[in-house]
Order: structure tokens, then sequence, then C-alpha cells
């Protein structure tokens, strides 16, 4: 365990959140995880003990060639504490912002936690937003950095690290070699409007969203077309899991920053507006009960592009 970090602060405890505080803790981080509301924290804590439980009878069945042993999930869970008050949160080493994909409220949080006294070294999930603008309203900008984790955060090997203007080269350093604490392969990007991956990736998405609105491929074939370049996942199941609003939020920065070619289709923007997000919600472009897809939304089924 690093020398510099010894307990890790989460706060959000959605899908990302909660993801990156169960592999802080599996690590053997101390590690507490805040959110607003005793119901979202008790929703995200449930989210940690199932995918713990999966990952046991992940062991299980491939004779312990993969997953966790089941005694460990108890001794995780046993390094995690939740809370609604952020002020619990001062004396962690590092923070981990991992709250919903807007300026505005990732500055709000970032003020609060430096008017609440912590001055530690603070990363953000972001995607897409930069990191020089959220570190401008932190005290300590050289302490402050991106962190982008990849979901689901449990299996996927990577994790984009991101300097902002200030950033120090000890910040630098000491995340860097947390990443790989974390079990973590850092990926370098520069502080540019969706970084690398997603400036890659979102576009890749959009456009599938596209052939699925001008009726070119169902949401079903447009799954399969990636199955050739070793993709487990299609593009518009990834969209589910990613997350319909997460993906409009870094859809917008993106055409912010560089254009209008990044602008995301009026398909997109409906299903947001209707509150379907994808998995998290049970609604995307496919319904979902707990991680199984039932079916094409009805609703994106009947959509004709206007």
């Amino acid at each position: 365990m690093s020398t510099e970090i010894r307990k890790v602060g989460v706060v959000g405890i959605g899908l990302m959140g909660s993801g990156i505080a169960q592999v802080a803790a599996t690590r053997g981080f101390p590690t507490v995880v805040a959110d607003v509301t005793e119901e979202i924290v008790k929703r995200g804590t449930e989210r940690i003990r199932e995918s713990l439980q999966r990952l046991a009878e992940s062991h299980e069945k491939s004779g312990g060639k993969s997953g966790i042993p089941p005694q460990e999930k108890e001794k995780i869970l046993t390094r995690l504490e939740t809370t609604t008050e952020r002020a619990k949160l001062l004396d962690c080493d590092i923070l981990i912002e991992a709250i919903m994909e807007r300026e505005g409220p990732k500055i709000e949080l970032i003020s609060s936690m430096a008017e609440l006294g912590y001055r530690g070294l603070f990363v953000s999930n972001t995607s897409s937003i930069s990191i020089t603008r959220l570190a401008a309203v932190y005290p300590n900008p050289e302490k402050f950095m991106g962190m982008h984790f990849m979901n689901p955060v449990p299996l996927q090997p990577g994790c984009e690290l991101i300097r902002g203007f200030l950033t120090s080269d000890e910040t630098f350093e000491t995340v860097t070699s947390f990443c790989r604490e974390l079990g973590k392969e850092p990926i370098f990007a520069e502080d540019k409007a969706g970084f690398g991956i997603n400036r890659m990736f979102v576009p890749f998405l959009i456009e599938a969203v596209k052939v699925v609105e001008e009726g070119i491929m169902s949401c079903e074939d447009a799954d399969k077309t990636t199955l050739c370049l070793g993709h487990r996942m299609g593009p518009i199941s990834t969209l589910d899991y990613v997350g319909l609003d997460t993906t409009l939020a870094i859809a917008e920065v993106l055409e912010h920053d560089l254009g209008p070619g990044y602008k995301a289709p009026d398909l997109l923007y409906k299903l947001v507006a209707a509150g379907f997000y994808g998995v998290k919600s049970s609604k995307g472009f496919y319904l979902w009960d707990k991680g199984k897809k039932l079916g094409i939304n009805p609703a994106v089924a009947r959509y004709r592009r206007k």
C-alpha cells in the first residue's frame, strides 16, 4: 500500500462511485463513500454487495481462476464505511469525486469540501470536463487532477489520468502509483475536451444512435456489427451501460469545445428527456431488469425521426 495514500474517500455512490469504492476496499484501502441521502447510500451499498456476490460465484464456478474467494466478500465490506455527512471525508488522504457528469454540481462539491477544510489530494472521475476549470475552485490546485475510471469499474482494467494546468509532479506521480495499486493500467491523456478515450469513443456511439435513428439498422443489428472487431458488447448496449444521460453530457462538452460535428442526435435527447438513462433506470434503448436485457424499449421501436 502507498505510503502517501492510506485512506480513500469517494463522493457519490452511483454506478461509478460504488464501483470505485468497491475496488478501493478490495485492494485493502479503508474507504469512506458519501452521498446525499440514506436511500441513495442504501441502493449503492446493495449494488456493491451484489457485485461482490457475483464475483464470489464466479470464483467458485471457475475453480478459482476468476472472481474473489467467498470469504473475501465480508472482509471487503468491513473496509467500507458509508455516510451522508461529507465531514467524515476530511481525514481521507485522497478524495475521488464521482457524481453526475455536470460541471456545476462538480464545482459545488469541490468548493464545499474546501469550505469544510479538506486540503488533501482531490481527483475527479469526470469523463470530459476540463480538469483545469474544476481545479480552479480548489484552494490547492496543484493537488488536483483527473482519474477517469471505466465502467464497470471492478472489471475494466484501464484508468485515464489527466493533469490539470497546475497539477504538480508530486501529485501526478502519487496518483499514478495509486492507480496501479488499485490494479488499474494508467492511460495518460491531456486536459482537452473528452480527453482521449471519449474524444474517440463518444462520436462512435453517436453514429450508432444515428444508424438506429435513421432506420438503417435495428438496435440488435447495430450491436452485432462490432462483434467482428472483437468487442464483447455492441455500441447500443454499451450506451445503456454507460448511461444515456452521461453520454449526452459528454457529447455536449465535445460539441461546445470542438464544434457541431459532435452534436448528439435527436433520439438521444428524447430518451434522456423521457428519463430513459439505460441500465440504471431499467429503460434505455433496451428494457433491463437487474442488468438482464429484456428486449427493445417500445418507445425506441416507435420512434421515427422528424
